[in-house]
């Protein structure tokens, strides 16, 4: 048993150990990193702002905040994929600057602030445990971005309903513990190589209309939707506070993605996606250098939303010999930053990319 003097040293350091985890949570929001889908703002400061926008804001923008012929809409699609791929900057200085139209300068920065808050709970937005701040620096880094899914874009109970229709539908085919029997497994590593960077809406559709085969009509879509939930929840993604829809639209919009930092290394001869710098090698050859790592793709070529993605993505440090290039006209992109599909064959002495499409992302290699 310990001491008394070490049992308060103990708790003396793990009070300070757990004040210190806090505030640097806290510094992180304060510094405005991420997006608003990391609990930007408080429920206090969002209160406070409910009460200044019900007093000042709600004659045109309405108390629902649905808009009216006097003023726009503040929450809902419209609103949001108005200021999407925006930073929290934009909407304060448009709320600052102009709001109310009367006198822009009868409310001051703090309880505009406040207001930005209420309008951002208002959007489902969770809140955090730091009061957002007037701080340009700070606000243009939280960006305006669409519910990932690791934001948690089901609930519990609803995965708790698939998971009941998935052991009466789906678990003869896909095992008690969904790695498979007779069908694939929907968990795991070769479930997400098989899916990742593709659409929720993808793979919805694939269970809505061939699942369970032969019999793909006896279940609802809704009843479906939830089997997808469940499938998410055994692959570990985190449940939200509102059930997902069957809307197609809104499916689209959320990717498969593993977490940021998890990567798994691409098998020889799957089909993989780099980005790197092209560049002519020995005898006429062709090379891609500074790649990124390979990711096991399902398509042969990119949509422009995905080209753009790949503009953004960081070079690495391998190199890969091309083959079949010539199709793509090497030649034209020679110092550029490309895009790279392909069948991959990777050993210790000979590393390939057996080409399906190269399509430029950048005018330069610049890191």
């Amino acid at each position: 048993m310990l001491e008394k003097p070490m049992l308060e040293k103990l708790c003396a350091v793990l009070v300070a150990t757990t004040m210190w985890v806090l505030a640097s949570a806290g510094h992180a929001a304060a510094q405005g990193t991420g997006t608003i889908w990391d609990g930007v703002y408080t429920s206090a400061q969002a209160a406070r702002g409910k009460t200044t926008f019900e007093g000042t804001c709600a004659r045109c923008h309405n108390p629902e905040l649905t808009g009216s012929e006097r003023g726009p809409a503040l929450k809902g699609g419209t609103f949001l994929s108005h200021w999407e791929d925006d930073s929290l900057e934009s909407v304060f200085n448009k709320i600052r600057d102009t709001m109310p139209p009367i006198g822009p300068n009868t409310l001051s920065e703090d309880i505009k602030i406040d207001i930005l808050a209420y309008i951002l709970q208002s959007n489902a937005y969770p809140a955090g445990t730091v009061d957002l701040r007037p701080t340009g620096s700070v606000l243009e880094g939280i960006k305006i971005a669409k519910k990932g899914i690791w934001n948690g874009v089901y609930t519990t109970a609803q995965a708790a309903r698939g998971k009941t229709t998935f052991e009466t539908a789906c678990i003869r085919c896909h095992g008690a513990d969904l790695t498979g029997t007779n069908g694939p497994p929907l968990v795991g590593d070769k479930f997400l190589g098989n899916w990742e960077t593709d659409s929720l809406n993808s793979l919805f559709v694939k269970i809505r209309d061939t699942m369970p085969p032969n019999f793909g009509t006896i279940l609802e879509p809704e009843a479906k939707l939830e089997i997808l939930t469940y499938i998410l929840q055994t692959n570990k993604f985190p449940a939200g506070s509102e059930d997902l829809k069957v809307d197609s639209e809104g499916l689209d919009a959320i990717q498969i993605v593993r977490k940021a930092g998890e990567s798994v290394a691409a098998p020889n001869f799957a089909l993989v996606q780099v980005v790197g710098c092209l560049s002519q090698g020995p005898n006429n050859g062709w090379v891609l250098t500074s790649t990124s790592a390979p990711v096991v793709t399902k398509e042969q070529t990119s949509t422009p939303e995905a080209l753009k993605r790949a503009e953004a993505q960081p070079l690495g440090g391998d190199t890969f010999q091309l083959v079949s290039v010539a199709p793509f006209k090497p030649d034209l992109h020679r110092g550029h930053k490309v895009e790279a599909k392909g069948l991959l064959y990777r050993d210790p002495d000979d590393k390939r990319i057996n080409l399906t499409s190269m399509q430029m992302v950048g005018s330069s290699c610049g890191q």
